[in-house]
């Protein structure tokens, strides 16, 4: 499946080379000035939630990190600069992301800060980052749908992924509403912040668009352990289909529990990163997940990617057997470890292409072509500018549904 926003664009020469070498290049020591000396350790710092309601993503994002800076240092380094990648635990808390974006900036001197994953502790991580001149790859879903001012949107501070859950109902529209000719569709959303609450007015415009009714929209806390209210609201609607816009992990895991012990076969779409192996288990093994629709796994989207014969398809499934086997170089080769960990690696691709444009180690040069951003991340297609820093031409990934024994299908 191919997931798209806008209509295709051109893949670069340079974006083709960023995807097949998998390197990057060194850049400043903060603040836009030049490194102190020929070997210096580039600094990365990681903001990420090991802790609290967006662990999963957190520690798949850290995953990705680690294999891909492994990778660089054990490929000659970045330009003969070895990357000191250093991790830190936000706890899922915006008041911690902005503790650990001073000691990244003040203490370790970083370059780069990778995270936070919300939306929220980006908020708070991204005044220090821009005060100080370093730039940060936010891992959060979305960027302007985010709620920040446009001081920060235009500023140090850039996206690393797509809006996952606006995407996610184009396609559960695109895939299986409209085709199968659903005219009742409920929505199930966390209250994460504006990204998470804009759900509803996406859902509500692809209605209009595509003849549907939105019957039913219920809202949870993040991290809630009951949401059998609003499930019962749901279904009292009578919807033929329930839209998840949920942060993965305990909240997609307890919504379909709950709702699985009312409706045993509702459909329900799409479900980010609920593919995992420890996921299924979680849920209550694979007979749950019947008539649930996925977020592709990683070799999902590269069966997907290695059927395609365009540029982009081609330089996606390069991109993906690059990150595959340097995720399992770094001994991160387990299911759970590959699916969903290369947010990790596109901040670490995008921050490469960045610096080889740049040509040298200076940061506010390096911040300068982050702005103008033309790569494909591992199916991202991006095509970035300064006054739109989420701007993306295409997605390519895959949707799939899990069989009675726990392995998937690529779903067509």
């Amino acid at each position: 499946m191919s997931r798209r926003r806008i209509p295709l664009a051109a893949l670069t020469a340079a974006a083709a080379a960023v995807l097949m070498v998998g390197g990057i290049a060194a850049c400043s020591s903060g603040g836009g000035t030049s490194a102190s000396s020929s070997n210096s350790p580039i600094v990365v710092c990681g903001d990420f939630a090991l802790a609290g309601p967006y662990a999963q993503i957190g520690e798949t994002d850290n995953w990705g990190a680690i294999a891909y800076f492994k990778h660089v240092n054990a490929t000659g380094g970045i330009l003969g600069h070895q990357v000191k990648y250093t991790t830190f635990n936000n706890q899922s808390n915006a008041a911690q992301s902005e503790l650990i974006a001073k000691k990244c900036v003040q203490s370790y001197h970083a370059q780069f800060i990778l995270g936070p994953e919300s939306g929220a502790d980006t908020e708070s991580a991204l005044p220090i980052a821009i005060a100080n001149h370093t730039i940060l790859i936010s891992l959060s879903s979305g960027w302007q749908t985010n709620g920040y001012p446009a001081s920060e949107l235009n500023s140090w501070g850039f996206p690393g992924f797509y809006d996952v859950f606006a995407q996610d109902q184009v396609d559960s529209v695109a895939n299986l509403i409209v085709p199968r000719h659903y005219t009742r569709v409920a929505l199930l959303e966390d209250n994460c912040g504006s990204v998470c609450l804009s759900n509803q007015g996406t859902v509500q415009a692809l209605a209009a668009k595509n003849g549907f009714q939105l019957v039913s929209t219920q809202i949870d806390q993040v991290g809630a352990t009951d949401v059998t209210p609003q499930v019962l609201a749901m279904l009292a609607a009578k919807p033929q289909i329930i839209l998840f816009g949920l942060v993965p992990g305990t909240d997609s895991i307890t919504a379909i529990r709950a709702i699985r012990a009312q409706d045993p076969t509702i459909p329900i779409s799409e479900c980010s990163a609920c593919e995992l192996p420890s996921f299924i288990s979680a849920a209550g093994g694979a007979s749950v997940m019947k008539n649930i629709y996925v977020l592709g796994s990683m070799s999902q989207w590269l069966d997907k990617a290695q059927q395609g014969t365009s540029a982009q398809a081609k330089a996606t499934a390069t991109g993906l057997e690059a990150y595959m086997a340097g995720m399992k170089a770094a001994g991160l080769g387990a299911e759970d470890q590959i699916d969903n960990s290369q947010e990790g690696w596109d901040a670490g691709l995008e921050i490469s292409w960045a610096i080889q444009q740049a040509g040298n180690l200076d940061e506010t040069t390096i911040m300068q072509k982050l702005q103008h951003l033309d790569i494909n991340t591992l199916g991202i297609i991006w095509n970035r500018n300064p006054s739109n820093y989420e701007n993306i031409t295409q997605v390519l990934a895959a949707m799939e549904t899990i069989n009675s024994d726990g392995s998937a299908t690529l779903f067509k």
